[in-house]
């Protein structure tokens, strides 16, 4: 699994690209950072955007994601199943629920705390 961090938004938060390196499937991690720099990213190492994990539903963690479910209208939304401030369709995640990205696994945890709707995402 590959990674690129982002970092911007209102709180410098960060916002991730993670893709498999055989197939190139790409997912972000929180649309919490401005979407022209993720953008060129993805498209300048060829990847194909598939997913957007969300980690909690705090609205400078989804501030973005609208724009980029208009540029990627078929674009697969996850987070947990009981999201907060979620207006768009998402799949729901329960705790250690898995994912796949290309031929990768990631592990959804429910991880209430910061916030009651948060995730955090493993990769084994």
């Amino acid at each position: 699994m590959n990674i690129q961090v982002f970092q911007g938004g209102f709180d410098k938060n960060l916002s991730y690209v993670i893709w498999c390196k055989k197939t190139r499937i790409a997912a972000i991690i929180d649309a919490s950072v401005e979407i022209n720099p993720i953008i060129e990213f993805i498209n300048n190492e060829n990847l194909i955007l598939s997913k957007i994990l969300i980690t909690h539903t705090h609205h400078d963690h989804i501030y973005y994601l609208k724009d980029f479910i208009e540029l990627y209208p078929t674009i697969n939304i996850y987070c947990y199943k009981n999201a907060i401030n979620m207006d768009v369709d998402f799949t729901s995640l329960t705790d250690n629920e898995m994912i796949t990205i290309g031929n990768e696994t990631i592990i959804a945890f429910y991880t209430p705390g910061h916030y009651s709707d948060s995730m955090c995402f493993w990769n084994q």
